[in-house]
């Protein structure tokens, strides 16, 4: 099932724009057999960092030469709460049909569309200021009442009410999250990275705090000092010669300056609330 992209502009949710992958959520027990099948297409999986080994566990990005966007496939998308199965059956009870080179294609409603854009552009806002537009965008669509209605009902049976809980009263929409919800482990650490923004030196704290004491160390030189292979993959620019290399290094040193601040202020203040 397709979601973001050309629907996103379909409903109006979204200016128009070229996209430049393709994301697919598919049933959770099911995404290994993609995969799989992707692979046997001649498609091969996109070279990733360390970090993002370390933090992307929800889905996987496939490159083929000659095609133009890559192919990312989602078992399930961040800052839905409810288990990964029932948000995939409740949001393939909202899929309606788009036409995308001469075919046929699943995606999503104007509401589970928008609960999606929602949760993408709060969790990519502080890394990218055109997540900030789109979430913009998104306030300012028209939703007539049946819609809030269906909003309210989709957000509760996915558990996410809680995780737009900043998105969900501007656009019109009123219902309470449930206990199950704000006692999700999960909650925390959502309202912990929307704050702190997903990037820098954040993500870094996340990636210590997770592995064993025993790891730390190297993982902390690894933040400190990038491989060649890390840098030829974040900044491809730069990651040629030894100058080049240096460069980059230095920038992530400033970039991780700049970020530390707010992922120890995100890091104390949701410990502190607990959720």
């Amino acid at each position: 099932m397709l979601i973001k992209g050309p629907a996103l502009q379909m409903h109006g949710l979204r200016e128009p724009r070229v996209s430049s992958d393709v994301d697919v959520l598919v049933e959770p027990t099911r995404f290994d057999d993609l995969c799989a099948a992707i692979h046997a297409a001649g498609w091969v999986e996109r070279p990733s960092t360390l970090m993002s080994k370390l933090i992307t566990h929800h889905s996987r990005t496939f490159l083929r030469v000659g095609w133009p966007c890559d192919l990312d496939v989602h078992s399930y998308f961040p800052g839905f709460l409810s288990p990964s199965t029932e948000v995939f059956e409740k949001l393939w009870l909202h899929r309606c049909s788009i036409q995308l080179a001469h075919r046929d294609c699943h995606t999503l409603d104007k509401t589970a569309s928008a609960v999606i854009l929602a949760l993408h552009s709060l969790r990519g806002s502080s890394a990218q200021s055109r997540h900030i537009d789109e979430l913009e965008r998104l306030l300012r669509t028209p939703f007539n009442d049946s819609e809030r209605r269906d909003l309210a009902s989709l957000a509760l049976a996915t558990g996410c009410v809680a995780t737009l809980d900043a998105v969900l009263p501007r656009m019109g929409v009123v219902v309470e999250p449930t206990a199950e919800e704000l006692s999700h482990p999960d909650l925390r650490l959502w309202r912990e990275r929307v704050s702190a923004g997903s990037h820098g030196a954040y993500l870094w704290m996340l990636a210590l705090r997770r592995s064993t004491w025993s790891r730390r160390p190297a993982l902390l030189w690894r933040a400190v000092w990038p491989t060649r292979r890390d840098i030829a993959l974040w900044r491809p620019d730069l990651g040629r010669t030894v100058g080049g290399r240096a460069q980059a290094r230095v920038v992530r040193w400033g970039m991780g300056i700049r970020t530390a601040p707010s992922g120890l202020r995100a890091l104390w203040k949701h410990r502190r609330k607990g959720g």
